[in-house]
């Protein structure tokens, strides 16, 4: 039975279930436990395994409690999605790696599961402490595990996970259980505290960056809120803020400190730089590393490792240019990660493919809290320098609070028959 909704605001309003949480947090947790110990014995074969536990869970608690997909506009972009990785795929299979194909439709397909069920918010519901232990779980067992690359002067920590990045990105996660209503501020700014330690260790100039500027969109969008801001006083803080971190970076009073001089370095790199990386020049990175006294040359490189993509995309034919090569094309094109997510779904998904992105997550903005939106915005920013969407831990605890924090209404069960 498929539940139709053509209008939202049309539909009788229904308690949202809480205890419907019960599987998909019972198998978040063992698909967690499972990818621990399959990531620190090396053994990434058990990782399928694990994602299966998760789906079935999910499926169940679906099955047992409803077995209806309710058809809204977010669901029809996510099954169309779904079709155009499915059609760019038959077009041309020797480009997609199917794995990762069917991760993908695994993850469309939870999103799909979570909106039907009508679930309370995830971060509204006692199962939130399940997600909360098996993430700061994750992170402790990190500390320990003797996983850490060497990165110039900085020290990043990976732990558990391939890479830094997505150590940092599946911490990022903590932010979506955040309860702003309910929860005390000493719980609230505790979770920040342990964010913000995580994304130290990682070492990842990304995520702090875009954690950074989605605190800036979240105290500028407080204040309009509240109407201080017709107060001028109420924008001083911030403006202090400013000056004495631009007075630090510019006297080099911070830049002993090994990761402040990591970013400082990359962004004056990329500025330096960035006309003869965009063009497609050939770099010497030998030679950027002496004149910029670093190791790391990853910001400058991401810069012209986009003009390659470009380049892919340039060279498609109408079909691929439109539908994309297929789900991981972009690794096998690329011979390396696109390390940019918008970059990524245009080779792998086209034109169309993106602007379906574009229009889901625009539409995910407008119906969540307000007080969630600069989730959306660290995360926006965060997928301009990583490959965010291929991380199963992360993308299940998203696609979760997505589908579970919108503010919609449903039919009657009798009505919707």
């Amino acid at each position: 039975m498929i539940i139709r909704k053509s209008n939202m605001l049309a539909a009788t309003i229904q308690q949202p279930t809480v205890l419907g949480w019960r599987l998909p947090a019972a198998g978040f947790f063992i698909y967690s436990m499972i990818a621990t110990g399959a990531l620190i014995l090396n053994a990434r074969s058990f990782l399928v395994i694990g994602g299966s536990i998760l789906f079935i869970c999910v499926c169940a608690e679906w099955c047992r409690s409803i077995m209806a997909v309710s058809v809204d506009k977010s669901v029809m972009l996510v099954l169309s999605i779904m079709l155009l990785s499915i059609f760019a795929t038959l077009y041309d299979p020797t480009n997609t790696i199917f794995h990762f194909f069917l991760k993908h439709l695994v993850v469309c397909t939870l999103y799909i599961f979570i909106f039907s069920m009508d679930l309370a918010p995830i971060y509204s519901t006692p199962f939130r402490t399940v997600f909360i232990i098996v993430l700061l779980f994750m992170g402790l067992v990190s500390f320990t595990v003797p996983n850490v690359s060497e990165t110039g002067e900085v020290e990043r920590m990976s732990g558990i996970f391939v890479n830094a990045n997505m150590f940092s990105l599946s911490m990022m996660t903590l932010l979506f259980l955040i309860d702003e209503e309910k929860d005390s501020r000493a719980k609230k700014l505790s979770i920040h505290v342990i964010l913000i330690l995580f994304l130290l260790l990682s070492g990842t100039s990304g995520a702090i960056l875009a954690y950074a500027g989605a605190m800036a969109f979240k105290y500028l969008l407080l204040l309009k809120s509240t109407r201080r801001y017709r107060n001028k006083w109420a924008l001083l803080p911030f403006g202090i803020a400013l000056l004495v971190l631009g007075f630090l970076l510019a006297t080099h009073l911070f830049m002993d400190v090994p990761i402040v001089k990591r970013i400082v370095t990359q962004l004056y790199m990329v500025w330096r730089e960035l006309p003869l990386a965009a063009s497609g020049y050939e770099l010497d990175y030998g030679y950027l590393n002496k004149i910029y006294d670093t190791n790391d040359c990853s910001g400058i490189w991401r810069i012209s490792h986009w003009r390659t993509c470009v380049d892919v995309v340039a060279g498609a034919n109408i079909v691929q240019l439109l539908c994309g090569h297929g789900i991981a094309s972009s690794t096998l094109l690329l011979y390396n990660d696109p390390h940019n997510d918008y970059l990524r779904v245009l080779i792998e998904q086209g034109i169309i493919g993106l602007s379906l992105y574009i229009a889901f997550f625009l539409t995910m903005f407008r119906r969540i809290d307000s007080r969630y939106w600069y989730c959306i915005v660290m995360i926006a920013i965060y997928c301009f320098s990583e490959n965010n969407m291929e991380n199963l831990v992360f993308m299940s605890i998203f696609v979760f609070f997505l589908a579970s924090a919108q503010k919609k209404t449903t039919m009657q069960p009798a009505t919707a028959q």
